[in-house]
């Protein structure tokens, strides 16, 4: 290979790595662990063969075909991806530099309602069957309208339990849905989805399984500059990174998003539904909505049923705090995976704050009082 062809192929071999690393910084908290795993492994092959100059074309196309894998094209991909530039546009205009301020979004539900992972509701906010409607739903409210339709008659199979009951027989996918059968044909259906399906009924082909609208998660700023300068404090609105935790649950070098509940030195437990600092109660004015507003759950102990076990899982269950150590404990701890699980979050995995919501646009305003 001549110096200029090799040059070229280091150059796309290099954009193809950067491809990668955004590929899994989307995909980090959804995708399959195995996949990350075997693209973590492609990305270092990938690096190799640039350093080397050997065996790049091969590499490159090896780490194409596995960033297909973890994030496979969708449907109105361009239309999707026009979308998301243009809010993640508006939210990069709003920053004085794009590294300073950076946009996430929430996939899950653990601080619902302060903020909001991805939810589903009956109708579409514009409950239309104006094509402009459906755009506006989708544009400004990050709606859009699911339906699974039967491909065979039967009913939905279901299975004996261990404990006699009859369940649901399905095949789990590793994109947040699952396999099951009418008919002994296979519908894929969105995990969130399953509980509305129309069980124990007869179906015929072409008839609706199950329709929903599935709103979109929120999409925040995070002020990665205002640390530097001023110390974290209790009652902040956190994203950290996950790459020192070992929690088997927790995905590794992800971000997760809580509340920052415990500082350094101190010692945290949970009276339920209150937030025990060193033996009392938290008085920060932003844990009062979460202790008595009807809306949260308040903090509770971590599941029993939960391997391992949680660290704060029962009464006397406390958690100490090194000089450089903070915990976080998401709002609705009922449905969270934190610190009463994984425990403490060394300070230098720290980013720092969210403090906006910039879209949906329903949902928009600042994180704390957008609700």
């Amino acid at each position: 290979m001549t110096f200029f062809k090799t040059r070229k192929a280091r150059k796309e071999l290099k954009e193809l790595l950067h491809h990668a690393k955004h590929v899994r910084h989307m995909h980090e908290d959804i995708a399959d662990p195995e996949l990350l795993a075997l693209l973590s492994a492609t990305e270092d092959s990938a690096k190799a063969a640039r350093k080397s100059g050997q065996g790049m074309a091969a590499a490159g196309n090896a780490l194409e075909k596995i960033c297909l894998k973890v994030a496979p094209p969708r449907k109105r991909a361009k239309t999707r991806e026009n979308i998301e530039v243009f809010f993640v546009s508006i939210a990069a205009a709003m920053a004085i530099r794009a590294y300073f301020f950076q946009p996430f979004k929430i996939p899950t539900g653990s601080m619902q309602p302060t903020l909001y992972g991805i939810t589903e509701k009956e109708t579409a906010t514009l409950d239309s069957k104006n094509p402009l409607a459906t755009v506006v739903n989708m544009v400004f409210f990050g709606e859009r309208h699911l339906e699974v339709r039967a491909k065979a008659d039967g009913h939905i199979r279901t299975t004996l339990g261990y404990d006699g009951t009859e369940k649901l027989y399905y095949q789990p996918n590793p994109d947040d849905t699952i396999t099951i059968y009418i008919g002994g044909v296979a519908h894929k259906i969105p995990i969130k989805l399953v509980q509305y399906c129309r069980f124990g009924e007869e179906i015929r082909a072409g008839e609706s399984i199950v329709q929903r609208v599935v709103k979109s998660g929120d999409y925040i700023l995070v002020n990665r500059l205002k640390y530097n300068f001023i110390r974290p404090k209790r009652g902040d609105i956190t994203v950290f990174d996950t790459r020192d935790l070992t929690h088997p649950q927790v995905r590794n070098n992800a971000y997760y998003i809580k509340r920052m509940v415990g500082l350094p030195g101190e010692t945290i437990s949970v009276a339920p539904p209150h937030l025990l600092v060193n033996g009392e109660n938290a008085t920060d004015p932003r844990f009062a909505k979460i202790f008595t507003n009807q809306d949260y759950s308040g903090y509770q102990f971590g599941s029993s049923d939960s391997r391992p076990l949680p660290l704060i899982g029962k009464p006397g269950d406390s958690i100490v705090l090194a000089k450089d150590e903070y915990l976080f404990f998401g709002d609705n701890t009922n449905q969270s995976l934190d610190g009463r699980y994984f425990g403490a979050v060394k300070r230098k995995r720290i980013l720092g704050p969210a403090f906006f919501v910039c879209w949906p646009l329903d949902r928009a305003g600042f994180a704390e009082i957008s609700h």
